[in-house]
């Protein structure tokens, strides 16, 4: 595997980084904003969804999560974003989550939003790297900008960030 010499550096950063903050808390529940339901979920079947956890054994990115105090899978991007696979879809039994009326768009999880303590100004380019859709720039002087039109809340920024807690988030957009 061959690096570039920004590639090599960027993950050195990184690699640096991750060892020297501490580990991301999971997900707190009371902040609702942040609740992020998997693709196609059907809101008004969520009474419908049982217990079964298919859609978490499913996922590839192992983003989906089952929180006993909430009704229904929600997606935790502590350690992944959402590849919108679908795979979560194809196994719900109860049809709680759906395939999108459109097919071939992506729909959208939420809208990734940043907080304080956004390093970009110090040279940090994580989320605006890795997101795939190209969403995210770097504004010199201000951090980061969020094109909402491009962005799908796939979750790939807030997991990849390296400020604790991230100082990119995906909220709802419900």
């Amino acid at each position: 595997m061959s690096l570039s010499r920004k590639e090599f550096l960027t993950q050195g950063v990184f690699s640096l980084g991750k060892m020297l903050l501490p580990a991301r808390e999971p997900l707190q529940r009371a902040e609702t904003r942040l609740l992020i339901r998997p693709p196609g979920f059907i809101t008004e079947k969520v009474g419908d969804c049982g217990t079964c956890n298919r859609c978490r054994d499913a996922c590839p990115e192992g983003v989906i999560d089952r929180p006993n105090d909430i009704v229904g899978p929600v997606l935790d991007f502590s350690s992944g974003g959402c590849r919108f696979c679908c795979r979560c879809i194809g196994c719900c039994p109860n049809g709680v989550l759906a395939f999108p009326p459109v097919e071939g768009v992506r729909p959208t999880l939420g809208q990734a939003r940043t907080a304080a303590g956004c390093i970009a100004s110090g040279g940090c380019f994580s989320c605006s790297e890795r997101c795939p859709e190209g969403a995210i720039e770097i504004a010199w002087g201000s951090g980061v900008r969020v094109d909402p039109e491009r962005c799908t809340g796939c979750g790939t920024c807030e997991s990849c960030c390296p400020v604790q807690p991230a100082a990119i988030r995906v909220e709802s957009v419900l």
